[in-house]
């Protein structure tokens, strides 16, 4: 086997348009609570009066702009990071976090079992070894074909594992 290699960090297409649309969401949150004079009824179930309504809108402002805030720089980070995610005989190197400065490195000898998980039509590859769980996502890395070659790899080298990804 050869050494996988992958760029793994998000498209930063994809985090720009995510900035975008909170900073969307900001502006018209903002003006909702600036110019509100009106209570709110939230699923039939909660009553708000104009004050808990404007209450309500600051608060849904504040949270768009907390993304906003996360997402700037998530998406520079994905224009210049340098992660990547490497797959060598003997070892598996993936980095925790976008931020992160060391990869977390996992012996393949030490992986106890791999699994599938599949939350709203996004893959992850959960890692369960004897440090911990390790969770790799399909989305941080450059192609659903590259998902599945590190899956086959991986099931290739852990004993009773399915190494078929459908």
């Amino acid at each position: 086997m050869d050494t996988l290699n992958f760029p793994y960090r998000p498209n930063p297409w994809t985090m720009l348009l995510a900035c975008i649309f909170f900073a969307g969401g900001a502006l018209f949150m903002g003006n909702e609570a600036i110019f509100n004079d009106r209570g709110l009824i939230i699923d039939r179930v909660i009553d708000l009066g104009p004050s808990g309504a404007t209450t309500f809108y600051w608060c849904i402002t504040a949270i768009c702009v907390a993304f906003v805030a996360i997402g700037i720089p998530a998406f520079f980070a994905s224009l210049w990071s340098d992660h990547y995610l490497s797959m060598s005989q003997t070892q598996l190197s993936v980095p925790r976090f976008l931020f992160s400065r060391k990869p977390t490195v996992v012996k393949l000898v030490d992986i106890q079992r791999i699994n599938l998980q599949v939350v709203k039509r996004k893959r992850f590859l959960n890692i369960l070894h004897s440090g911990g769980k390790l969770t790799i996502s399909e989305s941080l890395l450059p192609s659903p074909a590259a998902f599945k070659e590190l899956y086959s790899a991986i099931a290739h080298r852990v004993p009773g594992t399915n190494s078929r990804l459908t």
